[in-house]
């Protein structure tokens, strides 16, 4: 399936407004070089039609709006001040969301890329318009619950590093980066306070405060280590 296939497959239709008889001429032409694509699904081709038919339809109503002779769609009325005009209304308008408008418009966009194929037009209006800026929502925090249920599973199935790496990523609010570059010789840890030096982006340092449930995941897996490396340095000694 084709990425921009993958877009369109799964979403609703609205409901399918009447066009004039050359917008339902057109729309069939296209319809016929769509159902040939072996990679487009029935529900995508549909859903591909839906959208184009949304724009003949919107394109046919304003062209008419002031005047009593009714004008029928042809893809060669439409600028790319029609197709930005038609973003704009499907934001403020018919109030859908960027992922849909964006949809919408890679619809159009590849309509008017088959017109240009087809020899109807000799440039692509759509080619020049962009798609909505999408904001991706930050990270959510996990719960007081979320956070024990994952220091519990790791505590349980994991071992004692795994234990310490959730600890310090849940208190300190590490990047992973960050973490994965940490040495004993950035960790200064004491019975009563610690910290951890952290070099983050542009090469800037900075030093974050740990608390005591960090402070004693972290004494405890450094003192681990450094018995299992003594035992494995006397041992290797003991056989040489």
């Amino acid at each position: 399936m084709s990425s921009a296939d993958s877009l369109t497959h799964s979403r609703p239709r609205p409901s399918q407004p009447g066009l004039s008889a050359s917008g339902e001429e057109w729309l069939s032409r296209y319809a016929q070089t769509l159902s040939l694509e072996e990679d487009l699904r029935p529900a995508s081709i549909r859903n591909y039609l839906s959208d184009v038919r949304q724009f003949v339809a919107w394109c046919e109503r304003s062209w008419g709006q002031g005047i009593e002779q009714e004008i029928s769609f042809d893809p060669a009325r439409v600028a790319t001040p029609t197709l930005t005009a038609y973003r704009a209304h499907l934001q403020t308008e018919a109030s859908l969301q960027p992922a849909s408008v964006n949809r919408a418009l890679i619809s159009l966009k590849r309509y008017f890329s088959w017109c240009v194929a087809q020899g109807f037009l000799s440039l692509d209006p759509a080619k020049v318009v962009k798609l909505v800026e999408q904001t991706v929502p930050p990270p959510r925090n996990l719960t007081d619950q979320e956070e024990q249920a994952l220091v519990a599973t790791v505590t349980a199935t994991g071992n004692l590093r795994d234990r310490a790496i959730i600890v310090v990523l849940l208190h300190t609010g590490l990047r992973v980066g960050e973490l994965c570059r940490l040495t004993r010789a950035s960790l200064g840890l004491g019975t009563r306070s610690g910290t951890v030096t952290v070099c983050g982006k542009r090469n800037r340092y900075r030093e974050i405060p740990l608390n005591a449930t960090v402070r004693a995941v972290l004494t405890e897996y450094t003192t681990t280590a450094l018995q299992k490396r003594r035992a494995l340095t006397s041992l290797i000694g003991q056989t040489v």
